[in-house]
């Protein structure tokens, strides 16, 4: 084991548990979604007040291309470290405001205002973290180890998500329903406070990656990295964004919308509900490291493309098992249909920073993927309810997915090159099962 690599684990468990802290923040309120809608957007027609908080929940993301922007100049320009630090804080700051926002009840529509400017501030946030987080991991290890390292920021995220809905379930489970509706809904938010406190005592530490603090020592860097990437990798930023549409659809339905549709058209209770939830999420979450391990050995392409089969003809008998055979049927039909997240995340995390110049990476991670994350990702649990309601037919979002795996697919046929290859590579002198350095 060289000296280097100790260091190495611990800069990349620092990636990951930020991510975990951003994606925590971010989806709480993806679960608190049926509680905290009459709350904020009282209706007498339940379906459009949870359309309408819905739609809150969605408008994030609208900020997260600007945010992609700011924080990939950030990072292209003063360091990966520098961006990971800031839009981890202003993550943290906009959840606490979340969690101490008064009701309509109390304040009328300025509470609809303030949360949707809380929202979106957590949009712009979240805008920087993983396009930081996996140019970060992918100059760090090693050039065979990238699917691994991906896997840990991919980790991260799904473990928010999972955190999320451990902790909803919990305070609902430990609250009645006057309780949740009461003061209950506020506690997920303010629970991320100590994951925050770690997070940024972790990233401080860390040491920015090899490539960058060469390219600053020869003064290699971009004055102007969005000018640049537009003019010469434009068509590298509509790759991600054509990845992306099928990773976040996929990846978004899984981890915000199938709740909410076991609940509605199922008729389950919403505390099993969420804990069905938080299995699967666990589930995805700990088949990330082995999905990390497999795109090592086969490479993105094959693996891609396993995930991307797996969504298209798994999505529409799954979704028809989750509805009228029971919760433990609903659950298993969930859980393997969610196999194709970790397939799909873990074999794009390499590949994204790697069809960019180290002088735009950042950016253009972070531009082409928070774009799709806006047509696909935030919005996939408003346009699978509203396609449900608009055709009355509860298995309509599966054409969804099946829709974005196809736009997947066909992206993935215009990458001739730049498609990490794994176990294809040379062996370096040192390259090691460890998280090995950047050559």
């Amino acid at each position: 084991m060289t000296q280097a690599q100790p260091k190495q684990r611990r800069s990349v468990a620092a990636a990951g548990i930020g991510t975990v802290v951003e994606y925590y923040d971010l989806t709480v309120y993806a679960y608190l979604a049926v509680v905290v809608s009459p709350l904020f957007f009282p209706s007498d027609d339940p379906t459009a007040s949870l359309l309408a908080s819905l739609a809150v929940f969605a408008s994030a993301y609208l900020m997260r291309p600007i945010g992609g922007l700011f924080f990939g100049r950030l990072g292209d320009r003063y360091g990966r470290k520098r961006a990971l630090l800031v839009s981890v804080i202003l993550m943290g700051v906009a959840t606490l405001i979340m969690a101490f926002l008064p009701t309509y009840a109390a304040v009328g529509v300025l509470a609809p205002t303030l949360l949707v400017i809380a929202r979106l501030a957590q949009g712009f946030s979240a805008g920087g973290e993983l396009g930081g987080a996996l140019t970060y991991v992918y100059e760090i290890v090693g050039p065979r180890r990238r699917g691994l390292g991906g896997s840990i920021v991919a980790l991260g995220s799904n473990t928010g998500f999972a955190l999320a809905a451990i902790v909803v379930a919990t305070t609902s489970a430990l609250t009645s329903d006057v309780q949740m509706t009461s003061w209950g809904w506020r506690i997920p938010f303010i629970a991320g406070l100590p994951l925050l406190l770690l997070c940024l005592w972790l990233r401080s530490r860390i040491e920015d990656t090899p490539e960058f603090e060469e390219a600053a020592a020869s003064a290699d860097l971009a004055t102007s990295p969005v000018r640049e990437l537009l003019s010469s990798q434009s068509k590298q930023v509509l790759q991600v964004f054509g990845l992306g549409i099928a990773q976040n659809a996929t990846g978004y339905m899984v981890l915000t919308y199938v709740g909410i549709h076991l609940v509605r058209e199922g008729g389950f209770s919403q505390t099993a509900v969420t804990w069905t939830a938080a299995g699967v999420i666990v589930f995805v979450a700990c088949l990330m490291p082995i999905a990390g391990l497999l795109v090592d050995r086969f490479g993105s392409r094959t693996m891609l493309t396993i995930g991307l089969l797996w969504a298209a003809i798994f999505a529409y008998p799954a979704m028809s098992l989750m509805t009228g055979h029971g919760l433990a049927v609903a659950g298993l039909a969930f859980a393997f249909f969610a196999v194709c997240t970790p397939l799909i995340q873990v074999s794009t995390a390499p590949v994204f920073p790697e069809l960019f110049d180290s002088r735009v990476r950042l950016t253009g991670v972070a531009l082409g993927f928070n774009l799709a994350t806006v047509v696909a990702g935030g919005t996939a649990a408003y346009i699978a309810t509203w396609l449900i309601d608009r055709t009355g037919d509860p298995l309509s979002p599966a054409y969804f997915l099946i829709g974005a795996s196809l736009i997947g697919g066909l992206t993935l046929l215009t990458i001739r090159g730049s498609l990490y290859r794994g176990s294809d590579l040379p062996m370096a002198d040192d390259d090691s099962p460890e998280l090995a350095p950047v050559r």
